[in-house]
């Protein structure tokens, strides 16, 4: 990829207090989480796993989701304001290096949230007296779960160049978390791109990904961001997004 599409998005980036959402809100579904292990301590044994569960259960089925939708409508809206689309797409850049520099700036947006959220699990659970370390397992869940996240920044990334609206593509967010919920308990996950970080993330205690499930896990989040990269890429060369 050349580097100018690139540099260009993350100096918006720099400019924009947008990447400030993607670490208060792991902030506020860690005090959340917090206060819910602590207020079911009676029904929950006390420890890691526990604590986690109450951490991501909410943050990647609703909070994070929405994020994502908000980040990806951020990055396609300054190119939906005035003629800015016009002059991008009279750039040397093609198209689908302009979508996957959203998409690159987009991922590292969420490895940013889903890396704050292990650093605010391990400093939660020592608050509130769990001793030790965590298992190097929850690394892992969140490695994979921006694996799989990469598949929803490419459908919002989408989403956001079809629909000028900021707010719309954080509904559809919204929208896609619950239902992938709703899917992951139906053992449907791996057919929705929204579903993929919370199967990953072990946040219904469900465990990790089983090693039979890895492949079709990954086969799946590279269809999905292929396919939606490749239309996104398409709707902006056809001029579409005016």
């Amino acid at each position: 990829m050349r580097p100018q599409p690139l540099r260009a998005e993350a100096a918006k980036l720099r400019r924009a207090p947008i990447w400030v959402a993607y670490v208060a809100l792991p902030v506020i579904a860690a005090a959340i989480g917090s206060f819910n292990y602590q207020q079911n301590l009676d029904a929950l044994t006390p420890g890691w796993e526990n604590l986690w569960t109450q951490h991501t259960l909410f943050e990647l089925c609703f909070f994070l989701p929405a994020l994502v939708g908000a980040g990806c409508s951020w990055l396609m809206g300054l190119e939906h304001a005035g003629t800015n689309w016009g002059q991008l797409l009279a750039s040397p850049a093609a198209p689908w290096r302009i979508v996957a520099s959203k998409l690159v700036v987009g991922t590292g947006m969420l490895a940013v949230s889903l890396a704050a959220t292990g650093v605010l699990f391990v400093a939660c659970g020592w608050v509130v007296g769990l001793e030790g370390l965590p298992s190097a397992r929850y690394a892992t869940y969140l490695l994979m779960s921006w694996i799989g996240g990469i598949s929803v920044v490419a459908v919002q990334l989408l989403v956001s160049a079809l629909v000028r609206n900021f707010a719309a593509p954080v509904g559809v967010g919204l929208a896609g978390g619950v239902m992938g919920l709703l899917l992951m308990v139906k053992g449907w996950g791996l057919w929705w791109p929204w579903a993929l970080m919370q199967l990953a993330s072990n946040s219904n205690g469900r465990g990790t990904i089983a090693p039979g499930e890895l492949v079709p896990f990954l086969a799946m989040t590279a269809v999905f961001t292929i396919v939606a990269s490749a239309a996104c890429s398409h709707v902006v060369a056809r001029g579409a997004v005016r």
